[in-house]
């Protein structure tokens, strides 16, 4: 149809990670984001499918925010012969000059660490992609500032700040007749870290997240639990470890142990970061402070990380040397969900022993090791052999970077009578899209979807 915007679902259709969306017409194509799928090994051998099309044939890629389900695949476009340009906010491109090396590292390590009958099974001769790659890959940036219209072939696109992480934005794309946004990750409208989300532009076409579309966030004393942690790490001499995302989620922990220590909540003690892309990304906040809430960037919690209480791993000696260290003593260590990352090496170290705390700072999908300690496994598997769990295991969901179902809904309800035509429900699970579905009945006359993978739609312009 050459009177028709081709709209085709490529990741993230019914999972939580993958986001990847086509935008094209008359041959123009683009990439709304452009993620790995992250989770477990069903989850990521999706990775390693033969690609729809030839990356040389995509002209652009425009990104909503750096995390690794939103930016992750970039590498392997560029491995396969991507040379187009790609679009960002500048914060955006700071924390990419991180993540994309680190990724190639990873696949390099994981590729070294395949039986041959899983590599002949995926049909690799070698890494999906490479730290090479990844350096290669930001070649290709060009930054765009929020709330500011851009080109980008036959399309016009434009930025709003969203609240999720360092740089998120939502994404609005014109031509003549036709409009559509693309939510990104929503953040949370109350938050005391990222300034709160603005509201994009109107559109007759909505492209909505739906990650936490079946659940409400708990209303919890989350000092008061870390409070308690503390305390009986302090009386017991151990550890404290709090798993977390090194983007995002480890900053704002790390921020609230500073602001209960500077009240006197908890007692003055050592804190480690250690994930050598959490300290990156820690440094790009201290860049970019005018996306955080005033309380945050006036507070000294930057001076604070400089102190001698805060220590910043910088090495991989320095990490393994942590494991003998005494208590008491505050570990951040990534991943959040415990399914790489040195807080493995912690928690193989730490696990057993009841001196010890577990606090996990958010949300960990199925079959990852998080969730199998959080849900109350006496035993789990570590580097191939059996760890007991010992220590005292606890949650925190304040901190999530994620607006919840009531969120969903305010941010889709300025769009009532706004002439919306279309609602298309991805970045989710299916009981989480299906019941956000329910949820947007308010939204009448307009078409509500439910993409799967590869779902494609031809919508009108001109």
């Amino acid at each position: 149809m050459r009177d028709a915007v081709r709209v085709q679902f490529l990741g993230a259709a019914g999972f939580v990670t993958g986001s990847r969306t086509l935008l094209e017409y008359q041959g123009y194509r683009v990439y709304i984001d452009c993620g790995l799928y992250q989770g477990p090994k069903y989850v990521e051998a999706r990775n390693y499918l033969p690609l729809e099309s030839h990356p040389e044939t995509i002209d652009a890629i425009v990104l909503t925010h750096a995390h690794i389900d939103h930016s992750g695949l970039i590498p392997r476009l560029v491995r396969e012969g991507f040379r187009g340009k790609i679009y960002c906010t500048k914060p955006t491109a700071k924390l990419l000059e991180i993540i994309l090396p680190d990724a190639g590292n990873i696949q390099e390590e994981e590729f070294r660490q395949l039986s041959r009958k899983e590599v002949k099974k995926l049909g690799l001769d070698a890494p999906l992609f490479t730290k090479e790659d990844g350096e290669k890959a930001l070649d290709f940036l060009v930054t765009v500032g929020y709330n500011r219209n851009f080109r980008v072939g036959p399309f016009r696109f434009c930025y709003t700040w969203a609240g999720h992480i360092l740089g998120a934005a939502h994404l609005n794309v014109w031509r003549k007749g036709f409009s559509m946004v693309f939510s990104g990750d929503i953040g949370p409208e109350s938050t005391f870290f990222h300034k709160p989300l603005k509201r994009p532009p109107m559109a007759q076409n909505v492209v909505i997240e739906s990650t936490y579309g079946d659940r409400l966030r708990v209303e919890e004393d989350y000092q008061k639990k870390i409070a308690d942690a503390v305390r009986y790490v302090t009386e017991r001499r151990g550890i404290l470890l709090m798993p977390a995302f090194a983007i995002g989620r480890a900053q704002i922990a790390l921020y609230v142990l500073y602001r209960m220590m500077m009240e006197k909540k908890i007692p003055t003690m050592r804190i480690v970061l250690d994930s050598p892309m959490a300290v990156k990304a820690t440094q790009a906040y201290s860049r970019f402070k005018s996306e955080l809430v005033a309380e945050v960037a006036g507070s000294g919690f930057f001076e604070f990380l400089k102190s001698r209480n805060m220590i910043l791993v910088k090495n991989a000696d320095e990490s393994r040397a942590l494991v003998e260290a005494p208590g008491p003593m505050i570990v951040v260590s990534a991943s959040g969900m415990c399914t790489g990352g040195r807080v493995v090496h912690h928690l193989e170290h730490r696990l057993g022993d009841s001196r010890n705390f577990v606090l996990f700072t958010g949300y960990a999908g199925e079959g990852t090791l998080a969730h199998q300690i959080m849900t109350g496994a006496n035993r789990v598997n570590i580097y191939g052999k059996e760890v007991p769990v010992r220590a005292m295991v606890a949650q925190l969901q304040s901190f999530s970077a994620h607006a919840d179902l009531a969120g969903l809904i305010d941010w889709m309800r300025p769009f009532k009578g706004e002439g919306v035509e279309r609602i298309y429900i991805n970045h989710g699970e299916d009981a989480s899209r299906e019941n956000l579905a329910k949820n947007l009945n308010f939204m009448s006359g307009a078409q509500i979807e439910l993409p799967r993978y590869q779902s494609t739609y031809y919508l009108p312009c001109g």
